[in-house]
């Protein structure tokens, strides 16, 4: 039973830490879209600015969660943001909002199954900045021309 146990903390910290992984990169890409809308629109780009600040929060929340669970944070930059090339479609800025949406909601199951408290908050905090986050991008959706790239 201990031995089940352990197996199963391991694979809820390897969870947490794909979702520390998958928050400094979502910050790193929404600074570097930001960037090429504010040009357009001064609002949209300090939307998109707050949605990093938001996730960079995320991050941090949740490796204090790793590491409360005993395990350790990932160390090192994110991953490549996407090449330059071509800019991102607005509408897959929309589709990826509402897919880390549905990511995190699955997540507060997670927590939930194995009684995790804490991390359950720290993910129920997650969802609600993710939905801020989709009605952004929603937005920025609605007012752009089509077709339009964020680049």
């Amino acid at each position: 039973m201990r031995r089940r146990f352990q197996l199963e903390l391991e694979e809820v910290v390897a969870a947490v830490n794909a979702d520390v992984r998958r928050e400094i990169r979502m910050a790193d890409e929404c600074v570097w879209r930001a960037a090429f809308l504010a040009r357009a629109d001064v609002r949209f780009g300090r939307r998109i600015m707050n949605c990093a600040a938001a996730s960079l929060s995320n991050a941090t929340a949740l490796a204090a969660e790793v590491v409360a669970l005993g395990g350790t944070p990932p160390a090192g930059p994110p991953q490549p943001r996407r090449p330059m090339g071509g800019g991102l479609a607005i509408e897959e800025y929309l589709m990826e909002a509402r897919l880390a949406l549905a990511h995190y909601r699955s997540r507060l199951f997670m927590a939930r199954r194995f009684g995790l408290e804490r991390l359950w908050e720290v993910y129920r905090g997650i969802v609600h900045s993710k939905a801020i986050h989709a009605a952004h991008a929603a937005l920025v959706a609605a007012a752009g021309e089509r077709p339009r790239q964020l680049s």
